[in-house]
């Protein structure tokens, strides 16, 4: 084999891997932000499902921050009918947000992990479906019952601030 083979090997590698990455890095983008049709955003988040699992069986290690990706996931297998599935991503998703080194507090004072609260927001977002939210307040519950009620306090603190 020559030395120009070689190298255009190795280019050709580096490219393959480095379409995957990118592929992978801005349909997550799409999952995690939400995209202009719930479709669209359940189809980037397959499709980052896939790539990041690529990634963890190369080495790539999980992180706390993931937690919002495994919502997206969540909710993309709730649309598609697996509530199972469903249930397995959104507890994936407390599990790596709860990890989360950082914590911030509510008004209440009630600390959270700042990964889980991001994870919280993320499930609130406009095209996640009241059922697949229910399910990760049942995780919650379950989880850290001392956080859906803080959360609740906070909620309807806020609710009866608007009103006055």
């Amino acid at each position: 084999m020559t030395k120009g083979s070689v190298i255009s090997i190795l280019i050709v590698g580096f490219l393959v891997f480095w379409t995957f990455g990118m592929v992978t890095s801005l349909a997550s983008s799409g999952c995690i932000n939400g995209l202009t049709q719930s479709e669209r955003t359940d189809r980037a988040c397959r499709i980052s499902k896939f790539g990041m699992l690529t990634f963890h069986k190369i080495g790539q290690s999980h992180r706390p921050s993931d937690s919002i990706l495994y919502i997206g996931y969540a909710v993309a297998s709730f649309r598609a009918g697996e509530k199972e599935q469903a249930n397995d991503e959104f507890q994936t998703a407390y599990d790596r947000g709860s990890r989360s080194r950082h914590s911030i507090s509510l008004k209440s004072g009630f600390p959270i992990p700042e990964a889980l609260f991001k994870a919280f927001v993320r499930v609130h977002h406009d095209h996640v479906p009241t059922e697949a939210r229910a399910l990760w307040y049942e995780i919650l519950q379950r989880e850290v019952p001392d956080l859906v009620e803080a959360l609740n306090s906070e909620l309807a603190k806020s609710q009866s601030g608007d009103k006055e």
